[in-house]
């Protein structure tokens, strides 16, 4: 072993890998195909993200004597809640749906990639 070892290790490990499947030995491995659509990280996160949420404590005003205007900005909050909610629940609603298709496209851009990969190696 050489002393860079270490730093080389995923490069050898990924050509042993490759060397493996292509002499067949991970045949069975392409049956779990479906558990490479489940969402990665950056999917779990926007997820976390599509969910609106308002803060009432957010509506102020920051002018010299803002006190006025945020009352007035808090009693029509309180006064279009209905209609503030309808928006949440709509727009909640479109970003989910986005998301969605977003992990729908992720998993077919990586099943796209893994058929490239295998004609690559051919």
């Amino acid at each position: 072993m050489s002393h860079d070892a270490p730093e080389r290790a995923l490069e050898r490990a990924r050509a042993r890998a490759t060397a493996a499947r292509g002499a067949g030995e991970y045949a069975e491995a392409d049956r779990f195909a479906a558990l490479d659509q489940v969402p990665g990280d950056e999917l779990l996160r926007l997820h976390g993200w599509a969910f609106l949420e308002v803060d009432p404590s957010g509506i102020r005003s920051t002018r010299r004597f803002g006190a006025p205007i945020t009352l007035l900005r808090r009693g029509l909050l309180r006064l279009l809640v209905q209609y503030n909610a309808q928006l949440v629940s709509q727009q909640t609603h479109f970003n989910l749906r986005l998301l969605d298709e977003v992990a729908r496209l992720h998993g077919r851009v990586a099943r796209l990639e893994q058929l490239a990969a295998k004609r690559d190696q051919r």
